[in-house]
């Protein structure tokens, strides 16, 4: 009989403690935490930093990345190389692998963790300038490998 008073008065204590303690979730979307310091979340692409080397697709486990570069011939006739980056986003996996081999910096992560879209086009990124037409390249039009 004594250890039927120990068990409700142990399960009393437990219940109390409940009560008093503070709930562990928030009440989301009216209430936000903050994210971890390192916490990657929507991708953030530097154009004028990138060199184009194609680090970031290569390295990426899950192809997100498509590197396309193209020489575009000059007034004076001298050939220049540009290009652009594709991006999936909907195929990423957040590993921050691309970032991290990115020489120059031109890939960064940020805080924003809001990424749901009604359609698979509006994951797509793509990087292209608008200064540059097709007409005007050449046919060394290359994806690396």
């Amino acid at each position: 009989m004594p250890r039927r008073f120990g068990i409700a008065a142990m399960a009393m204590e437990l219940m109390e403690s409940l009560l008093v303690q503070k709930p562990a979730t928030v009440i989301y979307p009216v209430e936000r935490l903050e994210p971890p310091e390192r916490f990657r979340g929507r991708l953030r692409f530097n154009p004028d930093e990138c060199s184009l080397c194609g680090l970031c697709q290569r390295d990426c486990p899950a192809d997100v990345i498509k590197v396309v570069r193209k020489r575009v011939e000059k007034e004076d006739g001298t050939k220049e190389l540009t290009g652009h980056l594709e991006f999936e986003m909907d195929r990423c996996v957040f590993c921050g692998q691309c970032a991290q081999s990115c020489r120059k910096g031109a890939i960064t992560f940020t805080h924003e963790f809001e990424l749901a879209q009604p359609s698979r086009e509006l994951f797509m990124m793509d990087t292209r300038t608008e200064d540059t037409a097709d007409e005007e390249c050449d046919v060394d039009e290359d994806t690396v490998p």
